[in-house]
């Protein structure tokens, strides 16, 4: 399930003899992990025979084995244009590209590969993951269902409980989205049929932000799986900000939650569940984790987490708040550096550390900014000013992000506050440029 799929048959071209010895030695190589003896054994076949796919192919996986995942991309996507019916190659690039969180990719790649072997279970589920961490509920959970009528192998039986998990909880979520579409849509125009999310789709201010909420859960799951429960309840909690009727990241959150003896905030989120979802089978899950929940805070006595102080809130270790701060000063240099993308790590490793730092949200929200990615940039925004309602910074942000999002009328309406604010982290220069901004757009 969670492997590289190993060339073991040849493409329709011939390769020479000389590229057939070469091609065998990198796959014993590659069998005993000897990854740079295959991938000079794969180059000496692709030197005699240019461009054999199942050379390429191998080559990707001893460059994906090292750790080399965009080269290993490269070299996947070399052999599906070298012989566009070799069906590994496409496997492998599919769940490559999934690895390194390029969703659109990869779902192209196993649509193409569960044509090529529409027998195979393990191409439909990579298709499900990929559908789903884009935010396409109804093509997840049709990839889902495809891969549990073809799944017959009795060692698989976790992928089975995970889709049907997922399936669940997709439906869930879908089940309540018709509430949120029956709202306005400033820009219909704006609208693209496109699965992956795009930073410019125009959405009205506070409306829910599936495709964000979707990656966040996604990063939670893979905490999840680490044992890393905090980081866990941080990435769910982001996901619930932004969409807060995503059922499947509020029961995530619910079950980290207990998970940290926070019994209090993990019953408000399955009765946010139970409310939400339309699904008797999830509605039934959480009522019984909410009577698990209760009891377990009968038994907990007068600890902070029964007394129901918010995750993160509580008291910080001063070791922990230092490094959090270490982290947040780092990434304001790597902002002012236009190091967008290290920015934004430093930055969610100090909100990880400490999760009501407001001014790293408004810090991330800039990173965010400066990586085009809007919508996320908003959510951070929007969260700055739940904490702090009496911030200027995150006013100026948002305005900024919906000009991102090319929504000059939300764009509009934050830059006034900006201007009108008198909150002590007001910057005149940026009043200044607020006020030019305006009046280009009056």
């Amino acid at each position: 399930m969670n492997a590289l799929l190993l060339a073991v048959t040849l493409a329709a071209a011939s390769p020479s003899p000389v590229a057939k010895a070469n091609f065998d030695r990198g796959e014993k190589a590659l069998e005993s992990q000897q990854y740079d003896v295959a991938i000079a054994a794969y180059q000496e076949a692709l030197k005699a025979t240019p461009g054999w796919a199942p050379a390429l192919n191998g080559m990707g996986s001893a460059l994906f084995k090292q750790g080399k995942r965009d080269e290993a991309i490269a070299q996947f996507k070399a052999a599906t244009e070298a012989d566009p019916t070799f069906k590994l190659a496409w496997f492998n690039m599919g769940y490559s590209s999934r690895k390194t969180s390029d969703f659109k990719t990869a779902a192209a790649a196993y649509e193409q590969y569960t044509k090529l072997d529409a027998n195979d279970p393990d191409g439909f589920y990579g298709l499900g993951e990929s559908y789903r961490q884009l935010g396409d509920s109804a093509k997840a959970i049709a990839a889902y269902e495809e891969y549990l009528k073809k799944e017959k192998r009795p060692t698989e039986q976790k992928w089975v409980d995970k889709a049907k998990e997922f399936i669940t909880t997709l439906r869930a979520a879908t089940q309540n989205q018709p509430v949120a579409a029956k709202q306005p849509d400033p820009a219909p125009a704006a609208k693209q049929a496109d699965p992956q999310p795009a930073t410019n789709t125009a959405q009205p201010a506070g409306q829910p932000i599936p495709a964000a909420a979707a990656r966040r859960t996604a990063d939670g799951d893979k905490f999840m799986s680490e044992k890393k429960y905090r980081e866990a309840s941080f990435a769910y909690a982001d996901a619930v900000h932004a969409d807060p009727s995503n059922v499947e990241a509020r029961f995530k959150l619910g079950n980290t939650y207990a998970v940290l003896g926070y019994y209090a905030q993990a019953i408000d989120q399955w009765n946010a569940v139970a409310q939400l979802t339309q699904d008797p089978s999830v509605k039934k899950s959480a009522q019984d984790n909410i009577a698990r929940a209760q009891t377990k805070m009968a038994s907990a006595g007068g600890s902070p987490q029964a007394a129901g102080k918010p995750p993160g809130t509580g008291p910080v270790a001063d070791s922990t708040r230092t490094q959090a701060r270490g982290y947040y000063e780092q990434g304001v240099k790597q902002i002012a550096g236009r190091d967008y993308g290290n920015a934004l790590s430093s930055l969610s490793a100090a909100l990880q550390l400490e999760p009501a730092l407001t001014v790293g949200y408004v810090a991330r929200g800039s990173a965010l900014i400066g990586l085009r990615r809007f919508q996320e940039a908003a959510v951070d925004y929007q969260y700055a000013l739940k904490l702090d309602p009496n911030m200027a910074s995150p006013l100026y942000g948002l305005a900024e992000a919906y000009t991102g999002m090319n929504r000059p009328t939300d764009a509009k309406q934050y830059y006034e506050k900006y201007v009108a604010s008198t909150a002590n982290d007001v910057r005149p220069e940026l009043q200044s440029d607020a006020r030019a901004k305006l009046d280009r757009l009056r």
